[in-house]
Formats: structure tokens, sequence, C-alpha cells
């Protein structure tokens, strides 16, 4: 059975535990270490494994985990567990940073009535409370049956805001905001085990921690992660992913290569691995599914989606950066609503079988 981790000392102690080596990287706002794991052999190039930049998506989380230790390569692995490790911990952790002490926050009533108690409210209307606490901004919204997804509403709702009501966003700038996830049902995450991590930069745009990769200003999370990879030249990357969009579907998020040589195989390990993905018994995305994300993907065969995000907008995320810099690369989208150990199965299934495909290239 898969293990969730509820906390970040937690999932330390088991990276530790499985890891040849660990390094810090960094350290986020609440001082937690940012690392990186070492698995795998000696062999160059690398593999790049990391997950959890939506502290909301748990299982891959839990499965770039087991790949330090489960991944058998030649090649030498590294693994950033989670890049939100403060949002990993959950909204009474985040509201602890604000507040100066962990506070009870078992339901959305307390949470909204600490929010308008100890906060400055920002906005409030029937779908949304936004406060600032300390040096952070809060956001409570509660589930709705209109809403398929609570964090893809919370960044709309953000970004109308800012057109809307651009003042009551002008105290956030240079800030982390902080939602509750509002997931009732999703195994690993639930209303309030964790906490959806946005940031406003200093000139107001809305982003998440899976984005500032092609910026010059960032947070220490992408900072973090850019380091590592420019001094490890992955040769593939894994960013793994969940989709409360999906419910129990799955895709692939491929890339296009800027060379012909790389374009090849990473079409070759794309179709390996929806192939392996099928063969599992899980469910494949249809492409209406995917079309309800955005008009910037590009879909080539069941299940294998391109993404372009030249047509999406907002920079660079991680599997953008990493296939226009390094080489292969590529994003799972489980849905959440599967069981948790089919989530994280479905992502080592992922890795394993694209790792494979790797190999026989650098063979």
């Amino acid at each position: 059975m898969a293990q969730i981790y509820w906390t970040y000392n937690e999932l330390l102690e088991e990276v530790h535990r499985r890891a040849q080596s660990v390094e810090v990287l960094g350290h986020t706002v609440d001082g937690s270490p940012i690392v990186a794991a070492r698995g795998g052999g000696s062999k160059r190039p690398a593999v790049f494994i990391t997950a959890g930049s939506h502290s909301t998506e748990q299982a891959g989380v839990s499965a770039a985990v087991s790949c330090i230790e489960e991944l058998e390569t030649e090649h030498q692995v590294y693994v950033i567990p989670t890049r939100d490790p403060v949002g990993m911990q959950g909204f009474a952790h985040v509201l602890s940073l604000g507040l100066g002490e962990r506070p009870e926050a078992d339901d959305f009533d307390q949470v909204e009535s600490l929010l308008r108690d100890q906060g400055e409210v920002l906005f409030e209307e029937d779908d949304l409370l936004l406060a600032l606490i300390g040096e952070y901004g809060y956001a409570s919204a509660r589930p709705a049956p209109e809403r398929a997804c609570a964090q893809y509403f919370f960044y709309q709702r953000l970004q109308r805001l800012a057109k809307e009501h651009p003042e009551a966003l002008e105290p956030l700038r240079g800030r982390r905001v902080w939602m509750t996830p509002g997931q009732t049902g999703v195994a690993g995450t639930g209303d309030l085990g964790r906490a959806y991590t946005l940031i406003i930069s200093l000139d107001g745009e809305i982003l998440h921690i899976n984005r500032f990769h092609d910026t010059p200003w960032s947070p220490i999370e992408p900072r973090a992660t850019r380091d590592l990879m420019a001094r490890i030249d992955p040769g593939i990357s894994f960013d793994l992913h969940e989709s409360q969009l999906m419910e129990d579907r799955y895709f692939l998020s491929a890339r296009r290569q800027p060379d012909a040589t790389n374009e090849e195989w990473e079409q070759k390990a794309a179709s390996a691995v929806i192939q392996a993905i099928s063969d599992s018994g899980a469910t494949l995305a249809r492409d209406e599914d995917v079309s309800a994300l955005g008009n910037w993907f590009d879909t080539s065969e069941p299940g294998v989606c391109w993404l372009d995000a030249g047509r999406r907008g907002e920079g660079y995320n991680l599997a953008d950066f990493a296939s226009q810099t390094y080489g292969l690369a590529f994003g799972t989208e489980m849905g959440m609503y599967g069981t948790f150990d089919g989530r994280v199965n479905l992502a080592m299934i992922t890795v394993r079988t694209a790792v494979e495909v790797f190999s026989q290239r650098h063979a």
C-alpha cells in the first residue's frame, strides 16, 4: 500500500532511508529544506524526477519517493520529492506562519472565522474570502458542485479579481497566497489537509510554484530546482502531476523537442508509456477531457497530449523548461478520484516505462 505523507518530517525520514545521499538545495519560507535525493546508478545522462509543486497532488509525491530506491536503472537518478514542503503540511500549518502559532482549523467555519477575526479582509463574496495575515495571503473557497476543481477555480477567480477589483490584490504583490484545497473525497488531500500555493509577483502576475522557470525573478522552490538541473544536466525529466478534472482518467503530457533526435525519442517514450498505461487497465482521458483544460494541447494518440507553452502563456513550467533546455520531458496527469494506490502506480508505470526507452537510446 502506498504511503501518504501528512507531514514533511515524515517524508524526509523516508527519503533519507531510501536515498544513497540527500542534498539540501535551499530553504523555503517556514525554514523547511528543499531536498534532492540520489538513487540509480552512475551512468549519465541523469534521470530527474519531481512532484508536489501543487501540494494537493500527493500521489505524485509518494511515487517520487518510491522512485528513489525502486527505479532500476544504470543511470543517475535525482529526485526532488516535493517542491512545496510548506503547502503539503496543511492549512493549519500555513496559517501558523501568519499568526505566529498553530490554530485550530478543522473545518471551513473555523478557517473563515480566523481570517475575519485575525486578518485584514481584502475581498469577500459568496464564492471567495481573501485576507492578509502578517506577511501572507489566505483564501477560503468552499467546495461547490459546480466546481470540478477547487484549485482551478481559485486560479481563475484571482485572475478575474485582478481585472475587476485590482485594489483587492494590491496588498498581496510580492507575497504568497494559500488557499484551502476543498478536495472532498480525494485521498491524500481532503478539505484542509494541504494548502494550495499561489505567488503574486511584484508586477502583479499571479502564478503557482510550477512556473517561474524562465523568469529573472523566481521564488526559492523553482530557483532551487533550476540550479539542480543545471548541475546534473538531465537527459529525461518527469514532473508527476494529478488532476481533479480528470476524475479517474489519465493522460501523459509530452513536449515537442527542439531537435529531431530528441523528438523521435520523446515520441517513442510517449507511445511506450501510453501502451503500458492501457495494459494496466487504466482509463485514458478523452479528447473532450483535455480540451476542457485549455486550447494548448494537441493529441497524437489517445492519452498522449503535447503541451504548447506558447499557446498557454504564463511562461514555462518545469517540463517546458526541461524540454527546451535539457532533453526529454514528461508530465503525468492522474485523475484524483482514482484510488491513491492506483494513482501512485500510474506514476510509477510512467517513469519506469519512459526510463526503459531512454536507456535503450543510451545503451
